[in-house]
């Protein structure tokens, strides 16, 4: 039960700061404004936490881990592999634009030089949230349902098709908000472009309407796959 209880006063920690990295800034929030928010001592905090660079580290850690798995059983949520890439599509950049990722980002493109929060942050926790989409798009193509290339290549030419310039705007404050039209827009025509340059026959047929039966069938092989 103590384990529990350290597991929730670690999430408790760490979204309190995400907040406060949000609001105030990196630089401006302190270990000793945590702590005060928190209302517990500064000796608790670092019994968690060694310094507040360790304390980013697991708030990027948390926003980007965890929504890697909300977004990949959002894919897997679609009734035919177009569907699942539209899906994935609104919920990625509703996500991406949104304060938190966004201020997560300028946090760490804004360290000094020299600093290896930037490099460690994508070699541990980015990086492989990516590889993860690289990895099902694989097993789709060793099932036939997507065309054989390279994964990793099909999965960032996904990402940067659903961006469009939302994500630069959105990190320059030229929006101060997602538009959920535009990224309706950018999902389904991202997933269209991608199936043109990645898709089979299967996928024609699990996304078909003129034979529902077989389209059915191909439908269930997609999510089978898919869900590896």
């Amino acid at each position: 039960m103590a384990r529990v209880r350290t597991e929730e006063k670690r999430r408790q920690i760490v979204g309190v700061a995400s907040q406060l990295f949000i609001e105030l800034g990196y630089e401006r929030t302190s270990m000793s404004l945590i702590s005060e928010k928190l209302g517990g001592s500064k000796a608790t905090l670092y019994g968690y936490f060694k310094s507040k660079e360790e304390l980013l580290q697991a708030v990027l850690v948390y926003d980007v881990t965890e929504e890697a798995d909300r977004l990949m059983n959002e894919f897997l949520s679609g009734e035919n592999l177009r569907e699942g890439l539209i899906t994935l599509g609104k919920a990625y950049m509703h996500r991406r634009l949104s304060p938190g990722p966004i201020a997560n980002v300028r946090i760490v493109a804004t360290q000094p030089e020299g600093s290896t929060i930037g490099k460690d942050f994508y070699e541990r926790i980015l990086g492989p949230a990516w590889r993860r989409l690289a990895n099902r798009f694989k097993i789709m193509m060793d099932a036939g349902i997507l065309q054989q290339a390279d994964p990793w290549i099909a999965a960032m030419q996904w990402k940067g098709m659903c961006e469009w310039d939302m994500f630069e705007r959105r990190l320059l404050g030229a929006i101060k908000e997602a538009d959920p039209v535009e990224i309706e827009h950018a999902s389904i025509a991202a997933a269209d472009a991608f199936l043109k340059v990645y898709g089979t026959d299967q996928v024609a047929s699990a996304g078909g309407k003129k034979s529902p039966a077989p389209a059915k069938k191909q439908a269930a092989k997609v999510r089978s796959a898919a869900a590896g």
